[in-house]
């Protein structure tokens, strides 16, 4: 797999779906590195995260027939809201899992999308294995928040902005 022209792919399917960020220069982060630092304001997207670019990249890989039968997540937060976003957008049924101990303002930002939550253990990667479990008995697709290679690249188009002046 050419991770490049994976992140290439992805930056073309998930472009109408996301938020073109800014970047600017932190002058206080430069001084106390020694050299110019620039943030990417990810803040900014859609759901208040870069985690909304790997989310749609999968989702938008899915196939009819995987859409239709619905996927399952577990975050603790920012992955979930960034995979609602994408079932909302996009018409797919599914169910996001969370710790029982997440924080009410990251499952009011999943909530706000329409999705379902559910919530199963206190140790997030507890509620992963359980959502794992849950989407292979149900025949529905897990989206993982990091152990994906359409995730990854989509995720990977946040670099893409490196080769652009600051501010585009």
């Amino acid at each position: 797999m050419d991770m490049k022209t994976e992140v290439d792919a992805a930056e073309a399917r998930i472009r109408p779906y996301v938020r073109e960020t800014p970047i600017e220069e932190s002058r206080a982060l430069g001084r106390a590195g020694g050299g110019r630092v620039y943030l990417k304001l990810e803040n900014l997207q859609v759901t208040g995260s870069f985690k909304v670019r790997g989310a749609m990249s999968k989702l938008l890989t899915l196939t009819p027939a995987e859409r239709a039968g619905g996927v399952v997540t577990a975050s603790s937060g920012n992955h979930g809201a960034a995979v609602a976003y994408g079932l909302e957008a996009l018409r797919i049924p599914g169910v996001i899992y969370v710790p029982e101990n997440a924080s009410p303002a990251k499952i009011a930002n999943i909530r706000s999308y329409g999705a379902e939550v559910r919530t199963h253990a206190t140790d997030s990667g507890l509620t992963e294995i359980f959502a794992r479990r849950y989407a292979r008995e149900n025949g529905r697709v897990y989206v993982s928040p990091y152990n994906d290679p359409m995730v990854v690249a989509g995720q990977g188009t946040l670099g893409e902005v490196l080769g652009r002046r600051p501010g585009t």
